[in-house]
């Protein structure tokens, strides 16, 4: 017996210890050092890197050159792994380390071109943009050199091997997150497939009762869906909605104005954002970066704090061309038939010895997103997209301005250079100045709207440039004392400009401006609630809608019974939100599925691709059913299917007995335990997460969550009857107080750091389900008193 132990004993330290040193080579070594001393080549004097409590990185440098040289070597220090998966997406470069499966999305990125566009945009840069490109490259790559045989495990289990960073990539990611921010092309194919299924008449009666009505100019059949389909590899693309608002002065506790922004996007590990402190040269500004891209998106500097959401700004166009078959492909417009610009784009894959051929055709339209092989010489149809971030534009520059404006009029002239992603920019300054700027190229079309897809063989619905500037002027300290905004309809800012027609429902906005209508003053903790508020506007429109209905089963009259006295808050442990949830989206399925069939789920707001997994149909339809529902006897209650002739008492009652058969299953017997929380579970994802048993290593949840699509704490999930967080919900909450710097105030989520073994890497997590937020310091005396690692980066 002895013997075995000593046996059973040895075999556990092995064991042990090759756990041990496993844990150590792939998890512990590959951890930034924050402590001590660095030398890194390319620095004109030392750099220091006060790391907060929360892993925030506040940067002091002598020179801006420097300090955007250490922006890129931090970054990469916590990020490496998100700066490889993101600008190999834009790239269209996944299939390289994924193989097959990923080459569908490679293809969309490769012929949408957000790398033809970044290296147009850097090849026409000025000179100050490409040294602060250049630096920003410098430092990423002055990481990899050092870490060359320590980096995160991610390239170890995958076995890459990173090549330099390039100023291009920055762009090429910038670019990506502009699409992802811009889908009007999305909403134009969906409202050229309900024509083409509907009729034009019928589903332009239908649009019409949308906020913003707009109808296609031409229908298009359901089978040239462009792009991948929904894939595996990847955490949701980015794409979603946000908040931001802006308190005078006049309201607040402090006689200094309050801002506050939340930005809404998928959950992912690690997060989109990175928060960073960037002070040297004439550079002194704290917030949000983008993880690839130097300089602070969303934040605040010494005179001015701003906030962004998605603008909604209709910049993209379909044009379906007549095209002819053969080498070149051709294309007719005004009459004649025009060579296609062709562009090869060879995609390496994995494991594979010759590149995947891919040939990009472009017409003057833009490149042709579905295009399908065909016998020389024949005709055929093909989709074209145009969109502004094709053109060279300089946000570098833009966002470099933003980041040294000395107050509001600096900053609405840095933002005039703004082009993609369009924006909301909402924005306080020291002075006690509060406003709200536009930051957008919007085209000027000479049809007057966007409303495509257009005949593009016609030459009807040109683009004649863009708007000016000085044409998109902003609206300071307005008299209501305070400015919002969540991606809600934006008024024309002159005669003729046409700005979109797929805002989001304005819920959001309307609760956000009824609490700051309120009186006050307003404090940080008063925001802090705001973004937290799980009231739900069209829940309580809904309620009041169907108050007089009385159902003939007793199952669906107790839940009609819930609603009623629910306080319409979809609160994780709330019975009447998960009520209403199901109850109205088996609404949806029976008023519309009958008509639509598989077009339904585009109705519902499912996306035409893996890198845009929802489409703003996921907030119109909802808007549509709300107006149908005040019209009972609408032919859109009766179901073709059969020869009665139902209304919408009758689809009501089966949608009641539905959703409680459902929650009957799902949750048990006990209506106790319907809760929101237990339906709406949120998993926090890392790409590699979705091949087990690694989700186990890197993912974080599942948990209870709130919200819904038109709460101000939003919370979207994908059209069906799964209704965890599968959409977006609140990546970030930022409150910045003019009065005090230091007493400013934010959170990302999951946590600062992308690698397993960092103590950042979740902690941010429980700050974000119960709405909190950590200390944002400012001064450079309240960042070193609290900083609990300093690191030195130093010349070689």
């Amino acid at each position: 017996m002895r013997k075995f132990l000593y046996i059973a004993g040895a075999c556990l330290f092995v064991v042990v210890a090759a756990g041990a040193s496993l844990y150590y080579a792939f998890v512990y070594r590959p951890l930034p050092i924050t402590r001590g001393k660095i030398t890194i080549p390319g620095l004109s004097a030392p750099v220091r890197v006060c790391r907060d409590p929360w892993g925030v990185p506040h940067l002091f440098a002598e020179t801006e050159q420097d300090l955007i040289l250490a922006q890129g070597f931090v970054q990469a220090q916590d990020r490496m792994w998100q700066l490889e998966i993101n600008r190999r997406l834009a790239a269209g470069r996944l299939s390289e380390i994924f193989g097959r499966k990923a080459l569908e999305i490679d293809r969309f990125a490769r012929t949408v071109g957000f790398m033809r566009a970044a290296r147009a945009e850097f090849a026409a840069a000025d000179a100050h943009t490409l040294a602060v490109l250049n630096a920003f490259s410098d430092g990423v790559n002055a990481y990899l050199k050092l870490h060359r045989d320590k980096l995160p495990i991610e390239f170890r289990i995958l076995d890459v091997v990173p090549e330099p960073w390039q100023p291009a990539d920055s762009i090429a990611w910038g670019k990506f997150m502009a699409f992802a921010g811009s889908k009007n092309w999305q909403e134009e194919m969906v409202r050229a497939m309900l024509a083409h299924r509907l009729g034009e008449q019928k589903a332009a009666a239908l649009l019409d009762r949308i906020e913003s009505p707009a109808s296609a100019s031409v229908s298009v059949d359901l089978k040239p869906i462009p792009g991948p389909a929904a894939g595996n590899l990847l955490p949701p693309a980015a794409g979603g909605a946000s908040n931001n608002w802006a308190v005078h002065g006049s309201r607040t506790e402090t006689g200094a104005p309050l801002l506050a922004n939340d930005m809404h996007l998928p959950l992912q590990i690690p997060s989109t954002w990175y928060e960073m402190h960037l002070a040297g040269g004439g550079l002194d500004v704290v917030g949000l970066s983008l993880p690839g891209t130097p300089l602070i998106v969303a934040g605040h500097n010494r005179h001015v704090a701003w906030g962004i959401t998605f603008a909604y700004i209709d910049n993209q166009d379909l044009f379906l061309e007549r095209i002819a078959h053969g080498r070149p492909l051709r294309y007719l417009y005004r009459g004649r038939w025009r060579p296609a610009q062709a562009v090869e784009e060879p995609i390496r894959v994995k494991d594979e010895a010759s590149p995947v051929p891919h040939r990009v055709w472009r017409t003057r339209h833009g490149p042709l997103l579905n295009l399908s092989e065909g016998p020389p010489e024949s005709e055929g149809q093909a989709l074209a997209l145009k969109w502004t971030a094709e053109s060279p534009g300089n946000m570098t520059q833009a966002v470099y301005r933003i980041n040294r404006a000395a107050g509001s009029a600096a900053f609405c002239a840095a933002a005039a250079r703004w082009t993609e992603p369009t924006v909301n920019l909402v924005f306080a300054d020291t002075g006690g100045n509060i406003g709200y700027t536009l930051g957008a190229r919007v085209p000027i079309r000479s049809g007057g709207h966007g409303n495509g897809p257009f005949a593009g063989w016609t030459g009807e619905n040109e683009w004649r440039g863009t708007v000016s500037a000085g044409e998109l002027s902003a609206d300071v300290n307005p008299a209501a004392g305070f400015v919002a905004t969540a991606n809600d309809r934006i008024e024309s800012f002159g005669a003729g400009i046409y700005l979109s027609s797929d805002f989001a429902p304005g819920y959001r906005a309307d609760r956000i401006r009824r609490v700051l209508s309120g009186p006050p003053p307003f404090s940080i903790q008063d925001f802090r609630k705001l973004q937290g508020d799980l009231h739900c506007i069209p829940a309580q429109r809904f309620v009041e809608a169907i108050d007089g209905f009385s159902a003939k089963d007793p199952a669906a009259e107790r839940l009609i019974s819930l609603l009623r006295n629910w306080d319409r808050r979809m609160a994780p442990d709330s019975v009447g939100a998960a009520v209403y949830a199901v109850l109205f989206f088996r609404l949806l399925e029976n008023t519309f599925r009958d008509e639509m069939g598989d077009l339904t789920e585009r109705f519902f707001g499912v996306g035409l691709n893996a890198l845009q997994p929802l489409n703003r149909f996921s907030g119109h339809s909802r808007v549509i059913l709300l107006s149908l529902i005040t019209e009972p006897g609408s032919v859109w209650f009766d179901d073709v299917r059969t020869p009665e002739r139902e209304t919408f008492g009758i689809v009501l009652e089966k949608s009641l007995k539905e959703t409680a058969d459902f929650l009957k299953q799902r949750l048990g017997a006990d209506p106790e335990r319907w809760q929101w929380g237990r339906l709406h579970t949120v998993a926090i994802g890392h790409p590699l997460g979705r091949v087990k048993p690694l989700d186990r290593i890197f993912d974080i949840g599942p948990f209870a969550g709130g919200g819904h699509f038109c709460t101000v704490a939003q919370s979207a999930v994908m059209p069906g009857m799964d209704f965890s967080l599968n959409g977006w919900a609140v990546s970030n909450r930022h409150i910045y107080d003019l009065s005090n710097w230091d007493n400013s105030m934010g959170s990302i989520v999951p946590g600062q750091s992308g690698m397993i073994g960092s103590p950042h890497y979740k902690d941010q997590v429980d700050l974000w389900r119960n709405v909190q937020l950590h200390p944002l310091y400012f001064s450079r005396e309240k960042v070193e008193a609290e900083a609990n690692k300093v690191l030195e980066l130093v010349p070689k």
